[in-house]
């Protein structure tokens, strides 16, 4: 791990508290021992860390937690048990203390995690760590290179790429976990990709497929509304952003009303699949749906 010093040197640039600087530079490492183990063949990047470390790099929030999608072919108990081995062993001043507790397979075996506790010289804290298996990637993952911090330079290891949804799944994901929950952080990361050209059939197409995978029905109209209507946290975001950054909410849920308008523009055949949501009769008209579009 490196020198707190640099780290200070971090939070100090990044204006944000030395916590959110401390968590940011851990999960690399971690990510950097899994990739060492081999887990990360396994198992795709995604959520607001993958957005932060691989697509926008300084440019956007921090995120405090690490989100994969099983690639597939694993069990739920396989997948938690590998990732908890390979945190076993002290890495790079990192040592790392998973209590039965505190991981988990739930119930359906669809998704599994842990509440991983570290220290090293100089800190200590704690991070989740989520896996799910619901659902494979629908468009084939990308391996992407770690965006450009000024604390690679200290790192023991040089930067290295992680198999991650493409920034269309990533978009697609963002926009199901908006209409199913209420976050601000996920407002923020909408808003921020609107500022991006978009690929608007794609990740539309993308959205009703994930819903539908969960047996969610997407309705777009519903989601739009709920932008203006729900109560969200904005303190919460607030500790993820440089004390520089003014978070305005008006601002943020506008940018996503405006942009997010062409998910009402669907069409005849993802209509098909929303009306299939609870039956999920139509197997094979996901494909159908992407084949269009790719």
């Amino acid at each position: 791990m490196i020198e707190q010093r640099y780290v200070d040197l971090f939070a100090h640039g990044s204006h944000v508290s030395m916590e959110v600087a401390e968590r940011e530079i851990v999960l690399t490492y971690v990510l950097k021992i899994l990739h060492d183990a081999g887990i990360l063949k396994t198992l795709v990047f995604k959520g607001g860390t993958c957005l932060r470390k691989c697509v926008y790099g300084k440019e956007t929030r921090f995120s405090v937690d690490l989100d994969f999608t099983s690639a597939g072919g694993q069990e739920a108990d396989d997948v938690i048990l590998s990732m908890i081995g390979a945190l076993s062993r002290p890495a790079y001043g990192l040592s790392f203390d998973v209590d039965s507790k505190d991981f988990y397979v739930v119930e359906d075996k669809q998704s599994c995690g842990a509440d991983i506790q570290y220290r090293h010289d100089w800190n200590a804290g704690r991070f989740k760590l989520e896996v799910s298996l619901r659902e494979s990637p629908s468009i084939k993952p990308a391996d992407l290179p770690l965006k450009p911090q000024p604390y690679f330079k200290h790192l023991e290891f040089r930067p290295f790429s992680v198999p991650s949804f493409q920034f269309e799944e990533l978009l697609a994901e963002k926009i199901r976990a908006a209409s199913q929950r209420v976050r601000s952080r996920d407002i923020y990361d909408l808003a921020k990709a609107a500022e991006k050209p978009l690929n608007a059939p794609l990740i539309r197409t993308l959205a009703v497929i994930k819903c539908w995978n969960v047996r969610d029905a997407f309705d777009p109209e519903s989601f739009i509304k709920r932008l203006r209507s729900a109560k969200y946290d904005w303190d919460d975001l607030r500790q993820l952003v440089s004390r520089n950054e003014k978070i305005n909410p008006e601002k943020l849920i506008s940018a996503c009303e405006n942009r997010y308008r062409f998910l009402l523009d669907l069409s005849d055949v993802e209509r098909r699949l929303i009306a299939d949501t609870r039956r999920h009769k139509l197997k094979s008209l996901p494909r159908t749906l992407l084949d269009d579009e790719i």
